[in-house]
């Protein structure tokens, strides 16, 4: 039986509101560059293109996507994720290794603490 709790709570974690609220959060990261003319991808894209690494599960998905691209003329990482441009893998490294993880912990505390307030998490709890 489903307690009334969980039949009222909000529905966090479809993949529109999921990839909404990540791109929301990501779209503000700082921005350690200074102006020039080597700013083809955006620290949006990078973190997006790096997510979806994770997401899809694949250590290759960069790569099929911009493969799927040239064949194509579209990729999933623009469909799903919302990418504008995907860099390489240097390229994402380059542009997020100076973000302080401090900068996305509160997003991933947002998430868990709805997980834990949906129940979603009990069961990864050891028995004590």
């Amino acid at each position: 039986m489903v307690s009334k709790n969980k039949q009222n709570a909000p529905n966090l974690f479809s993949t529109t509101q999921l990839m909404t609220r990540i791109r929301e959060f990501l779209s503000v990261l700082p921005e350690h560059r200074k102006g020039g003319n080597n700013q083809r991808y955006t620290i949006e894209d990078a973190a997006l293109s790096a997510f979806s690494v994770f997401f899809m599960q694949s250590p290759s998905f960069l790569d099929f996507q911009h493969r799927m691209e040239k064949k194509h003329g579209k990729n999933n990482a623009c469909t799903l994720f919302g990418v504008h441009k995907i860099p390489s893998d240097q390229q994402i490294r380059n542009l997020l290794d100076p973000i302080s993880p401090e900068n996305i912990f509160p997003l991933f505390m947002e998430f868990t603490s709805a997980l834990y307030d949906q129940g979603a998490l009990k069961h990864y709890r050891g028995q004590h």
